[in-house]
């Protein structure tokens, strides 16, 4: 076995592609060769519309579970003030002296707000980043789009409808 190089090949021109190439510009493609389009450059969504019409029915579903919760609350809350001592234009509660069945009301106010916020967090965080991937991934990108919006907005209108439960319950009771 011997290791000396093969000679050498006589000099030619380089082909028009790569002479292009050496001098600073790109080569051309080969012969038959198509560059994929992208689904930005096509206009088509990739794939089907469905991750970002999930991602839109849950945070949807957030915003009516976390009402539904809030409104409940605020109807308990509001009802709190039926044990308040109104002088001089402003109400106050003397939790010494409240009754047992005003503490069950205050836990049930309670624990219902705190479910709505909690519940309505959790699927709207949900929503939120599955509606992120179907916007950046083009699979329901208007649906995914939508599903940031409610996302976003969907713990003001829970408060919304918290505030309404409130002045509900604690209508009876407004002198």
């Amino acid at each position: 076995m011997s290791s000396t190089p093969p000679p050498p090949e006589p000099y030619d021109t380089p082909p028009a592609g790569r002479a292009d190439a050496a001098q600073g510009g790109y080569a051309a493609p080969p012969a038959g060769y198509a560059a994929p389009a992208s689904p930005a450059a096509s206009g088509r969504p990739k794939g089907s519309s469905r991750l970002g019409l999930i991602a839109f029915v849950v945070s949807l579903v957030a915003i009516v579970i976390g009402s539904i919760l809030a409104t409940l609350g605020g109807i308990q809350s509001g009802g709190l003030a039926q044990f308040a001592e109104y002088t001089d234009g402003t109400a106050t509660v003397d939790p010494d002296t409240l009754p047992p069945e005003a503490n069950q009301m205050g836990l049930a106010a309670g624990a219902l707000v705190v479910s709505a916020f909690l519940v309505w967090g959790v699927l709207a965080l949900w929503g939120f980043i599955q509606g992120i991937i179907a916007a950046v991934k083009y699979r329901g990108r208007g649906w995914g789009i939508a599903a940031i919006v409610l996302a976003v907005i969907g713990g003001g209108i829970v408060f919304a409808f918290f505030l309404v439960g409130v002045g509900i319950g604690a209508a009876p009771y407004a002198t």
